[in-house]
């Protein structure tokens, strides 16, 4: 028979009963039936059997055992040959080494943080032992095959050894660490808890002990260590939603299709916006090269506003022909509205006013109106009877508005990471200047999504969204700066700073509301609660472990003696 991996379980003893780390994995990971799991099912069927009369918890750590678990007692039920203990419960983890490879959920679920009686654990036992072994690693290479094992077995002979000798002093370490341990944790659990009232702190703790309950049958109750806040819906989200509430109406009363309309002419809005800015960032002689990218550009983006027009008059009717107020609709960012959008962020490669190549007039789409309601203004849009487009607008420009403002919060944290950790750092020019380079770039795409919000705050103010202006404000210029507030809370120097309004905004409800820091509170308390009880479990297991080896110490001792 063929053996196509090999399967060890490394076993510990806990507070509680026996656990199990399997070392190698499989190339497959979620297949009930698959075939290549019955090796890691005979592998745990043998060690859960062996010398584990009385204890009734077993915590098995395994690379995938998100999937693994899943099917594993309906694999077992369907094979005649293998039976766990039925009175023993299996618990699943995965190591910290691997379970950050995962999704972010199979941290919170499976890592041994979050598990009961899991204590702590240094790492992969059978993997500490991988440095000593490279030491005569390449001695071994031009060795026979029975030289080459005995080698090797020496070597791990000799490792078991000086651990063995030598766990006493690791013992009193450990021991020391987990007091201290116990004895911060402690300290910060209970700051924690003075801040909370105390039906607060009831609830919360109630809600850990059904989590941990519960996890064995169901790992998702697990998610309240990770912040639950419901995340903005994206624009396709958005347009998804309102095509949905479309097929709902009776027809007449909103104008089917709409949404979709609507979105592509914010897309196109966008476009503009992006084309502009690369336009104003040509100098007064721009090269053939330069001009050429430009009129490609324009070109394929007035192809996109005459399909986007031809549509419009399917919403919009014969109106939009007739309407004397679009024909003067020309000019959609001029220079007064240039200067104002950047006031709320300068674009790192924009050449001077006096430095910047004039277009044609009779070719720049960049600069059309284009025919959203938006544009032809609530009370004209009242008139033609498409007073629903306007509403449509303002839930996608609602969307636009999250994603842009995210976007600024990424590129802002991570230019600030870049300050701290790349240009600072830089010990010559050649690295400041790679250094300075990466920073243009996140500049280059913080400045397009300043604009796109200053544009989407203004159709809102023609829509007249008064309340979500209350809500969205205008950006300023001290809003885009990045400060260490955001790269390292925790840095001194910066007691009175603070962040801008964007950092905390709460996208669910009223930017005045606690919901963000409540709920980040609440899980900063859980995982401390966690914590301290890691600790309180691992004094009280070191302190178990130093009576067994004494214990094993005399059993040894009187069998040599004997």
């Amino acid at each position: 028979m063929d053996v196509s991996f090999l399967i060890r379980w490394w076993t510990f003893r806990r507070g509680k009963g026996w656990s199990f780390k399997l070392l190698n994995r499989p190339d497959s990971t979620d297949e009930s039936a698959d075939p290549r799991q019955m090796n890691m099912d005979y592998a745990l069927y043998q060690a859960l059997g062996y010398n584990t009369n009385g204890i009734n918890q077993a915590f098995t750590f395994y690379d995938i055992n998100c999937q693994y678990n899943k099917h594993l007692s309906k694999r077992i039920e369907e094979l005649p040959y293998l039976d766990l203990p039925w009175e023993m419960a299996i618990i699943p983890g995965i190591g910290l080494w691997h379970v950050h490879g995962h999704q972010d959920k199979c941290y919170v679920q499976y890592a041994f943080n979050f598990i009961t009686g899991a204590t702590r654990i240094d790492g992969e036992i059978m993997e500490t032992l991988w440095a000593p072994l490279n030491i005569i690693s390449p001695l071994a290479r031009g060795m026979s095959t029975p030289h080459q094992k005995e080698c090797l077995d020496f070597q791990m002979n000799d490792c078991n050894f000086m651990k063995m000798i030598c766990i006493s002093k690791f013992l009193s370490r450990k021991f020391k660490e987990a007091l201290q341990g116990v004895r911060d944790n402690q300290h910060a659990f209970d700051r924690l808890s003075e801040t909370a009232e105390d039906d607060t702190l009831a609830k919360w703790e109630a809600e850990a002990m059904a989590a941990h309950d519960d996890r064995l049958h169901n790992p998702s109750s697990m998610d309240i260590y990770e912040v639950q806040l419901t995340k903005s819906p994206t624009r396709k989200q958005q347009e998804l939603h309102l095509l949905n509430c479309q097929a709902q109406w009776p027809a007449g009363e909103i104008h089917q299709g709409a949404a979709t309309w609507l979105a592509c002419g914010i897309t196109l809005e966008e476009a503009q916006v992006a084309l502009l800015i690369d336009v104003k960032k040509l100098g007064k002689q721009p090269t053939d090269t330069q001009k050429l990218a430009i009129a490609q550009c324009q070109d394929r983006l007035q192809g996109q506003l005459d399909d986007f027009v031809r549509v419009a008059l399917t919403f919009l009717g014969d109106q939009l022909n007739s309407c004397e107020h679009l024909d003067g609709m020309t000019g959609m960012l001029d220079s007064a509205e240039l200067d104002s959008v950047r006031s709320s962020g300068e674009d790192p490669d924009r050449s001077d006013n006096g430095d910047q190549y004039d277009l044609p007039v009779e070719f720049n789409p960049e600069t059309i109106m284009i025919p959203l309601p938006s544009n032809i203004g609530i009370e004209r849009c009242a008139q033609w009877g498409i007073a629903d487009l306007v509403l449509q607008e303002i839930s996608l420009r609602e969307v636009q508005a999250n994603d842009a403002l995210h976007a600024i919060r990424v590129n802002l944290a991570n230019k600030a990471v870049l300050f701290c950790t790349t240009v600072r750092s830089a010990k010559s020019q050649a690295c400041l200047t790679r250094a300075w380079a990466q920073v243009h770039s996140v500049d280059k795409v913080l400045h397009l999504n300043t604009q796109i919000y200053a544009k989407c705050h203004k159709q809102l103010l023609d829509l007249g969204a008064n309340e979500l202006l209350t809500k969205y404000q205008r950006l300023e210029k001290a809003d885009l700066k990045a400060t260490t507030v955001v790269a390292n809370p925790n840095a001194c120097g910066q007691r009175n700073n603070m962040l801008a309004w964007f950092w905390s905004l709460d996208v669910e409800g009223d930017s005045t509301s606690n919901d963000w820091m409540n709920e980040f509170y609440h899980v900063h308390w859980l995982r401390t609660l966690a914590l301290c009880d890691h600790w309180a479990e691992e004094l009280l297991l070191v302190g178990h472990k130093m009576t067994w080896t004494v214990a094993f110490f005399i059993y040894k001792s009187q069998q040599w003696v004997g």
